[in-house]
């Protein structure tokens, strides 16, 4: 029976990275993944089911991530760099997902639990003022949080051309680089 459920979750997230939460059906999920609707429905009940289903464990494996363990780092711009460089790495690997789970949440069509932007800001939050509690300093972690995701954000919403886990290492770092020294120039 696990081979139906894989299946049909296989589906869903093809279907919902193609066209939303709101524009997928359970009647074409069910068609995509070759099982009956009903066969869905006694799996999952309801289409929000289904997409919890789908990408909670995408957000647990990708997006739940390292960031408080970067926190006990001396060093604040090593830090910065550790936070942006896997950020960005993962989110340029997942945008199709990422770009989803951030039109649903705008759209307010999704559970607290898979709300991108909030999973993304609190994270973040969190892992700032454990880091500078560290050092002995106050900072406006939340207003430091959204800078940085608004440039993790900019990578999957205004794409370059090439995306950034494709570009060569040097590349990569020299991007992070200028981002570090534009978080210094907020903090000072």
């Amino acid at each position: 029976m696990r081979d139906k459920t894989d299946q049909i979750i296989a589906a869903a997230l093809r279907v919902f990275l193609r066209k939303g939460y709101l524009q997928a059906t359970t009647q074409e999920i069910a068609k995509e993944a070759e099982v009956a609707e009903m066969t869905l429905f006694r799996k999952f009940s309801t289409k929000q089911n289904l997409f919890l289903s789908v990408f909670k464990p995408i957000i647990a494996r990708q997006f739940d991530s390292k960031i408080m363990q970067f926190a006990k780092e001396e060093e604040t711009a090593e830090f910065f760099r550790k936070i942006l460089f896997d950020r960005l790495e993962t989110m340029s690997r997942n945008d199709q997902v990422v770009r989803v789970l951030i039109a649903e949440s705008v759209m307010k069509n999704l559970d607290q639990s898979i709300n991108m932007p909030e999973i993304l800001l609190n994270s973040l939050k969190q892992a700032i003022e454990a880091h500078f509690s560290l050092k002995n300093t106050t900072i406006d972690g939340e207003r430091c949080a959204r800078l940085i995701a608004g440039m993790m954000l900019s990578h999957v919403i205004l794409p370059e051309k090439v995306p950034f886990y494709k570009l060569p290492e040097q590349s990569k770092r020299e991007i992070v680089d200028r981002y570090v020294n534009t978080l210094f120039h907020f903090l000072t």
